[in-house]
């Protein structure tokens, strides 16, 4: 609901009534106090009921929005202009549909008033719209919520307690508006006649409320005064910031004290200002604001400031003004400099003073162009404010001269002067060149000539010989071409120029004549078809135009085509032509134009010529789709190239049986057909016509189709032979190949029982040898099957076999750990491959030590110290020995090492990788990696036995010193050498999300947070977008800048996108060199689809509805796997209840659930229970 314009009428002073909308109002005027009046108005309106503390009531009338009536703008404030300047003060702007607010023309109505009577939701009656207060674009004009003030100890008591008892009427005026809001809103869905009794003598409910209002208004105005009061009681603004120009005004709300529900965000300012103290103050601000800052302020001036608080449409005394001064600055810019008089080679300049805000001017600054133009200004004169004028000398006579002024004081020089033009005094023009002719038209001609350095202005006259008036002025001005118009076509003009000056006017220029263009010729008329249309050739003929355009028609051109591209065919004098090449069956489209001396005239109306067809030409032989089958094959053909015109409504099929006889097998419009019911193995030949209205064409080439055969019966169950334990043969029959030869042989295995058969050959031969893939004393299965052109055929039987034992693998996982002098051994058991392991064998270099039990360590004594062993280890079993171990290097302990040389192999922005040795650590030695720190100490950062470590959380492009040491268990060697390494510049971190907003049919909008840069390189941004639809793996760059958020356009409509971005680091140090970020995650969304034409909002909603369910986009890979994944984790957690469930039923040797007590059951130590 929004409110009407409203007229406001006082009646019987006591009632206002206000309708905001066309009503019948019913006023009823008692001495008594105010009562409600049922109200009769139209069906969708509401009615409120306001009394305020004056016992005036008002009916206010309400009605929807109306169409076309937008709400009330913001309040917009305005510039300060100062007591003696324009009159532009910062008041609040209400223009709501040309209605002033109600509170400027009656100001006995509040805001707000106390007391009201509603009937539907509330509104904001009588109030202005919430400010968007704006003080020219400053920061500071946002309302800044400040804290109340803290009592003073010396405040009176008799103030305290004054507030007490206002806020507690308050509170109780507003639960008797609460009261009356619902007695009013039951009195209005009364019936007419109980309206009546209502303002009749008996009078009920809302008498009494009324006689309560009339009672309690005195004490409203009482309250309203103490309010009045205590806003009077603000204390004085403060200045501070103050400049030439401006100054900010800070605020403190007034105290209200702590029991109360006035907010200080409730409370609005005014702030008066003037330049005397004693004159008018002129509002320059009203809103909530504590913070205002007053821009455009005179310099150099005193104001005065007083300020008053408003609540609740209450506004307190103003506060006593306050004086503040702007500071003086530069001068105004001084005025347009005049010229006083003026020669051929001087100009005597004059100039008025200017505003000199608060420093004496101290000289003038005048320059001029040497009449080069306004980008080449010299400075002429510097001097005195006293001397306002000058003579520049020594210039060009006729020439034109810029001149601008600048003023200066002790505070700086001022803006210059607008640009102001001068000339010198010149001589008479000579006689001027003739004009020329520029442009010529049918009806107009544009006439243009050539300006010299002392033309000021030009006269132009023409004649017209068939007037006979002579001369007559057309034009007098500056320009140097003139356009005349209606004119008449194909007419020859005489014309002169004449140029003038201040010093006066030249001779006319010679006499030229120029002629108007004659017109275009209307289209020929008539344009028909003489005689019989045949299939090849037809004749038309036409007329010649109703209007030549003052010319004899030349030419005439006829042009043919299809209606939208022609082609010349015919051009002559001759008004008939013969089309010899038409096609059968064609559609031709004929227009005729006409050429003469003023151009070709306009295309007549197309006539429409079809040509009689003639049958189709023959067609291509079938083609076979697909392989034939044993039964039935599928053929296709294409439409014959030539259709005689017209189109084929239908297609004839022959087939010929391998013993010559012929029958029909389609015969319908498609271009494809299944035949069926045919021998496997057989020969047989197809042709096909095409039909059209004039008849059956030619038949086409034969086509010869061999029918398919069958698949080949299985094999026989395979013979399986092994040679030895990792080589076996396999061999097996040729099985009936049912009408095609045997291509290939499919021949499958099983490793395991519980795994599937997977192919291990295919080829043409009837045995495989299986060589190095089988392991000994294990079973395998094998199966085949045969394939022809007809595909494969069933598997056979399968056949299983057992690979005989062998020696055992070799041994893996060699572990040594080595002492000064021996060295422990530990191995994993290898495979036994069928036979049981008896004994290992151990080496040690080329020398065989000794053989061991079936034991998985052993310890070698006696060993050199500082010696490197080769060591190898075999196992042997009843078939043999196996392999040896992959060859273990040992070395005995030695002395504390010598420390390594440290290089870096990887560098980052914040790491850097350090690399040590040579990659191997046989003798266990540890490392300790240090780095100096800013206090000049080097710490530890690593200890280990790794030769890498990788330092993290470094800055970047900063220097770092590292030294390394050994430890072995002979102690730790000396420190290294001090290394030094660098860090490189940090590519940009990635972005967040962007977001996509403002999704069209084929474009849309991406933003995305700005990242903060780093250090004085720019951070530019990379938009790619990849369409989903259409499963696109690769991303397109569509954007490369510095904004954050791009355009995105030429997209398809309804098609599923997503939109990723990245930040790229430009060196600004390094030019051409850019790091870039990682991208943020894709953001997926769907282009709109055009909205089809609906004739039912139902229809509407039903395909939006339809569109969105089929763009929702299919779940990716990712998904699909998060949802197996909870699938999975339910199931486990199930299977582990009911895996307790059972645990506990056996245990307890009850049922489900029978393990633990019962609520309310003691465990009693010898097994029994206590209830």
């Amino acid at each position: 609901m929004t409110e009407w314009p409203c007229l406001v009428l006082p009646y019987d002073k006591r009632y206002t009534v206000v309708w905001l909308s066309p009503a019948t109002v019913r006023m009823v005027s008692n001495n008594g106090p105010p009562l409600p009046m049922p109200m009769q108005v139209p069906p969708g309106h509401m009615v409120q009921q306001i009394v305020d503390e004056n016992g005036i009531l008002t009916h206010v009338i309400l009605s929807p929005q109306p169409p076309g009536m937008p709400p009330g703008p913001p309040m917009t404030v305005g510039y300060y202009g100062g007591p003696n300047g324009t009159p532009q003060q910062m008041y609040p702007s209400y223009n709501h549909q040309g209605y002033p607010p109600y509170a400027a023309q009656y100001p006995h109505h509040h805001a707000q008033p106390p007391h009201m009577h509603t009937m539907g939701t509330p509104h904001h009656l009588h109030t202005t719209p919430p400010p968007n207060q704006t003080c020219n674009s400053h920061t500071h004009s946002h309302i800044h919520t400040g804290t109340p003030h803290s009592h003073s100890p010396n405040e009176d008591g008799r103030k305290q307690r004054q507030k007490q008892r206002l806020q507690e009427k308050l509170q109780k005026r507003r639960e008797t508006a609460n009261y009356y809001c619902g007695q009013n809103h039951t009195q209005h869905a009364m019936s007419p006649r109980k309206a009546n009794n209502l303002n009749g003598d008996t009078r009920k409910g809302e008498v009494q409320s009324g006689n309560s209002s009339s009672d309690d208004g005195q004490e409203v105005e009482e309250e309203r005064k103490k309010i009045k009061q205590l806003l009077g009681e603000m204390s004085q603004p403060t200045v501070s910031n103050v400049e030439s120009r401006s100054a900010l005004i800070c605020l403190s709300p007034p105290e209200f004290g702590h029991n109360h529900d006035i907010q200080s965000a409730d409370f609005k300012y005014e702030l008066q200002l003037s330049e005397k103290k004693d004159s008018k103050f002129k509002p320059v601000y009203n809103g909530e604001a504590t913070e205002i800052t007053l821009k455009d302020l005179r310099p150099c001036t005193e104001f005065f400031l007083k300020v008053s608080c408003i609540w609740n449409g209450i506004k307190g005394e103003p506060t006593e003004p306050i004086s503040f001064k702007t500071d003086p600055c530069e001068p105004d810019p001084p005025p347009v400099p005049k010229l006083v008089s003026k020669s051929k080679t001087w100009l005597l300049v004059k100039w008025n003073a200017a505003a000199d805000n608060g420093s004496r001017i101290s000289s003038y600054f005048l320059e001029y162009d040497k009449g080069l133009g306004e980008h080449h200004f010299v400075e002429v004169y510097s001097g005195l404010p006293s001397l306002r004028q000058y003579k520049v000398t020594k210039l060009n006579a006729s020439t034109r001269y810029l001149f601008r002024l600048a003023a200066s004081n002790a505070l700086g020089k001022s803006k210059y002067s607008e640009t102001v033009c001068f000339y010198t005094s010149g001589s008479v023009p000579s006689q001027p060149d003739p004009p020329m002719c520029s442009e010529q038209f049918v009806k107009a001609l544009t006439i243009s000539w050539i300006r010299r350095p002392n033309d000021d202005e030009f006269t132009l006259q023409m004649e017209d010989v068939a007037t006979g008036h002579g001369f007559l002025n057309v034009y007098n001005g500056q320009d140097l071409s003139y356009r005349i118009r209606n004119l008449r076509r194909n007419t020859e003009y005489k014309f002169r120029l004449q140029s003038s000056n201040e010093e006066g006017s030249s001779k006319w220029s010679d006499i030229v004549c120029y002629h108007t263009l004659p017109d275009r010729p209307s289209p020929p008329t008539k344009l028909q078809l003489k005689g019989k249309i045949h299939s090849h050739s037809f004749r038309v003929i036409w007329e010649p135009p109703r209007d030549n355009g003052g010319a004899e028609i030349t030419n005439y051109i006829l042009q043919i085509g299809d209606g939208c591209s022609y082609c010349t065919k015919h051009s002559g004098i001759d008004r008939e032509y013969s089309c010899d090449d038409a096609q059968p069956g064609t559609t031709y489209h004929v227009h005729v134009a006409c050429i003469s001396a003023g151009g070709q005239s306009d295309w007549c109306d197309p006539l429409s010529i079809t040509t009689q067809p003639v049958v189709p030409g023959p067609c291509l032989s079938p083609k076979l789709h697909g392989k034939p089958k044993a039964t039935s094959l599928h053929l296709r053909w294409a439409p014959p190239s030539y259709e005689g015109g017209d189109a084929v409504s239908e297609y004839d099929v022959i087939m010929t049986n391998p013993d010559n006889t012929t029958r029909e097998v389609y015969r319908g419009r498609e271009c494809e057909c299944v035949v069926a019911g045919l021998l496997p193995g057989r020969p047989y030949l197809f042709q096909v016509r095409p039909i059209n209205k004039a008849g059956a064409g030619p038949w086409s080439d034969s086509l010869e189709v061999v029918s398919g055969p069958g698949v080949p019966d299985p094999p026989k169950m395979p013979a399986v032979s092994c040679r030895s334990p990792h080589c076996a043969t396999i061999t097996w029959e040729e099985p009936v190949n049912n009408g095609a030869r045997i291509t290939d042989y499919r021949l499958e295995w099983q490793q395991r029982t519980d795994t599937e058969f997977v192919q291990l050959y295919c080829g043409s031969a009837l045995s495989y040898e299986v060589k190095g893939t089988l392991n000994p004393a294990t079973s395998y299965s094998f199966r085949v099957q045969a394939l022809n052109s007809a595909g494969a055929g069933p598997f056979s039987a399968i056949a299983t076999c057992m690979t005989p034992p062998s020696s055992p693998g070799p041994v893996m996982s060699v572990r040594a750990s080595a002492t000064a002098t021996s060295i422990h051994l530990v191995w994993k058991e290898p495979l036994n491959n069928g036979s049981p392991i008896l004994s290992y064998n151990i080496n040690v270099g080329e020398k065989l030590v000794m053989s061991v039990d079936n034991i998985l360590d052993y310890v070698i004594d006696d060993l050199v110290p500082e010696t490197t062993y080769r060591i190898r280890v075999q196992a042997v079993n009843e078939i043999g020995v196996g392999a040896f171990s992959s060859p273990v290097k040992v070395a005995t302990h030695s002395l504390p090492p010598s420390p390594p040389s440290i290089e870096c192999i990887s560098m980052g922005s914040n790491t850097l990788k350090l690399k040590w040795g040579d990659g191997k650590n046989p003798d266990m030695v540890d490392y300790c990696l240090e780095m100096l720190r800013d206090n000049g100490s080097f710490h530890p950062i690593y200890h280990g036995r790794g030769q890498s470590h990788k330092v993290n959380k470094l800055n970047e492009l900063t220097d770092y010193q590292f030294r390394i040491y050994a430890i072995n268990e002979a102690g730790h060697g000396p420190h290294s050498d001090i290394y030094t390494f660098s860090t490189t510049k940090a590519p940009p971190p990635p972005v967040k999300s962007p977001h996509v907003c403002d999704i069209q049919l084929d474009s849309c909008t991406v933003e995305w947070p700005m990242i903060k840069p780093m250090g004085q390189d720019p951070i530019l941004y990379t938009v790619q977008i990849q369409r989903l639809s259409a499963r696109e793996h690769e991303y397109k760059q569509v954007y490369h800048g510095a904004d954050t958020r791009c355009l995105i356009d030429r997209l398809l409509p309804q098609t599923d996108y997503q939109v990723r971005v990245c930040a790229v680091r430009q060196s600004v140090e390094e030019k051409g060199e850019h790091l870039t970020g990682a991208y943020s995650p894709g953001v997926r969304f769907v282009t709109l689809s055009p909205k089809p034409a609906s004739t039912s909002t139902s229809e509407t909603s039903t395909t939006s509805l339809t569109a969105r369910i089929h763009e929702a986009p299919s779940l990716t890979d990712q998904q699909w796997a998060i949802i197996i994944l909870i699938v999975f984790a339910l199931c486990a957690v199930v299977i582990a209840i009911l895996a307790q469930q059972i645990i506990a039923y056996t245990n307890g040797g009850g049922s489900f659930g029978a393990g633990s007590p019962s609520a309310g059951t003691t465990l009693i130590p010898d097994g029994s229970s206590k209830q």
